[in-house]
Formats: structure tokens, C-alpha cells, sequence
């Protein structure tokens, strides 16, 4: 083999990762240590996809470029359908108002609707103070995985799985919905930003309709490889990427703060092979 192709076969059987989260959002990890354990791992591309949050992106660069990790810029944007929350993964995205303006007002929405969760659990004899669930989020994107982690400390459950079937979950007392947001704007939002979105692990309850609604709005792929896909999942999702001429990605959706996440940290994973068509069909389309 000479050295061109044993480059050509090492990139080509490289593990990326497109989907993690830091303390930007709802991680367990800053930005830096993130970083460090993907490069503990092997994996050799990475994108972190904060909850309407790009902050992660400058933080990590550096110490990614210094352990030679690709890092590509990504975020994972909160919008709902006919009141069901629909997630866009929004990947190679460059600095651009609009989409910066909207992120910021999805970060304020967040904490309305924090605000919201935790009366709810107070009406219910629940008591957590909003500034515990703040001061778990510090300066990042505030959600749900926060409050579950102050009832957890708190004694009123025992794991971060039991906040969400008994609080916090959909149909659980306490939750609230998402407000209503057009995933066809974050669409076009991210695609006006250079960037291409994808439809992220569709296999939490995302009907066929939906998807169908995404692609005709100008979705550019589907999140494939995800925890909460099935080998039987994933082969459905290909089947629509393919048939529809989308592209793929996927990831561990790696938090640190649930069950699975150290277990599929660096083996859920997509090829790199994946990467370089999204690298392509950006270069296509003139669009990065």
C-alpha cells in the first residue's frame, strides 16, 4: 500500500462525531475537556451542537487544532411542528446575524419556559429554586436536563431518567411545550448561514409527515446513527436519505450526565466518508 492510499484508507474508516454537548448548553464538560476526550478516544472529527448555542465553537478551536481534531461548527436548534418538538442540527455554519439573533431569542425562550417548569413542580409540592437550575446552566442554554439535575440533588429522584418519566417528560405534570417555532426558518436560517441542517434523531417520535415537511422546506439529511436508533432505525432513515438524495450524519449525543453517554462516547459513530459529501455539497452549492 503506498503512503498516499494508507492515507486515503485512514481517513476514509476515521470516527467523527457530530453530535455532543458542553456546559453551553446541557453538557457535563466545558468546550476544552470535551475536546481532550474526544482525542482520548481516536476520534478524529468532531462537532459540538450546543442547544441554540454557537458559543462552544471558539472555546474548543484552538485546542482542537493543537490535537489535530477536525472541528466542524455545529449547533442543534430548538423548533417545533403541529406541537411536537423537532430539532434541526445545523453543521459548518458561519457567523451570521440573523441566525444569532434568532439563537438568542431561543435562549430567552428557554428560560420563560424554565420559569414555567418550575412553578409547575412548586404547585405540586415540588421545591427547587430557579437560581439552582440557573447555576447549574451557568452562562449556557438552560433546559430541562438542568432541572433534572437540581431534583436529583435535591432527593426528589433518584436518577436523571426518573426526573423526566415523573416531572418533566412530555406528559408529565410538570411539563411545559416548547413554543411553537417553523423549523422551515431555522432551515433557511442555517442554510443562509453557509450552513446545512439535518433533521436530528428522528426516531424520537418524528412521523413520517414531518420528515416529508422538512424535506420539501429544503432539509439537507438525516441524523442516522443516534442512541436512540435501532440498527432496524437506521436502516429506515438511510432508506429515506437515500431515496430523497439526503445526506447523513450521527453521533453519540454525548451530555456526560445520562446512563449511556460514557458507553457510546467514541462507538457511536459515522464514517468519515459521511463528512467529506456534506464537505462536497457545500462545495457544490457554493455555499461555504
Amino acid at each position: 500500500m503506498t503512503m498516499l492510499s494508507a492515507a486515503t484508507s485512514e481517513r476514509e474508516f476515521a470516527t467523527v462525531d457530530l453530535h455532543m454537548h458542553t456546559t453551553c448548553s446541557d453538557g457535563k464538560l466545558s468546550p476544552k475537556e470535551l475536546v481532550e476526550k474526544a482525542h482520548a478516544v481516536g476520534l478524529k472529527a468532531i462537532s459540538i451542537t450546543d442547544h441554540d448555542n454557537l458559543a462552544a465553537y471558539q472555546e474548543a478551536k484552538p485546542v482542537a487544532d493543537a490535537l489535530g481534531i477536525e472541528l466542524i461548527p455545529g449547533v442543534e436548534v430548538s423548533t417545533s411542528h403541529l406541537g411536537r418538538d423537532v430539532h434541526i442540527l445545523g453543521y459548518f455554519v458561519q457567523e451570521n446575524s440573523e441566525l444569532n439573533a434568532y439563537l438568542k431569542d431561543c435562549r430567552e425562550r428557554r428560560i420563560v419556559r424554565t420559569e414555567k417548569i418550575v412553578d409547575n413542580l412548586r404547585k405540586m409540592g415540588v421545591y427547587i429554586r430557579i437560581e439552582q437550575v440557573f447555576e447549574k446552566a451557568s452562562n449556557g442554554s438552560v433546559g430541562r436536563p438542568h432541572i433534572a439535575a437540581v431534583l436529583q440533588e435535591t432527593g426528589y429522584v433518584q436518577s436523571y431518567s426518573e426526573a423526566f418519566a415523573k416531572y418533566i417528560g412530555p406528559n408529565s405534570p410538570a411539563y411545559e411545550k416548547s413554543v411553537e417555532t417553523d423549523p422551515a426558518e431555522v432551515i433557511r436560517l442555517i442554510n443562509e448561514a453557509g450552513g446545512l441542517s439535518f433533521l436530528a434523531h428522528p426516531g424520537r417520535f418524528i412521523p413520517d409527515d414531518t420528515i416529508r415537511f422538512l424535506i420539501d422546506a429544503g432539509l439537507d439529511g438525516i441524523e442516522i446513527i443516534h442512541p436512540a436508533h435501532n440498527e432496524d432505525q437506521q436502516e429506515f432513515y438511510r432508506a429515506i436519505a437515500n431515496e430523497y438524495f439526503l445526506l447523513m450524519s450521527g453521533g453519540s449525543d454525548y451530555h456526560g450526565t445520562k446512563p449511556q453517554d460514557e458507553e457510546n462516547f467514541g462507538q457511536l459513530v459515522m464514517h468519515y466518508k459521511w463528512l467529506e459529501k456534506m464537505r462536497n455539497h457545500l462545495v457544490h452549492s457554493n455555499t461555504w
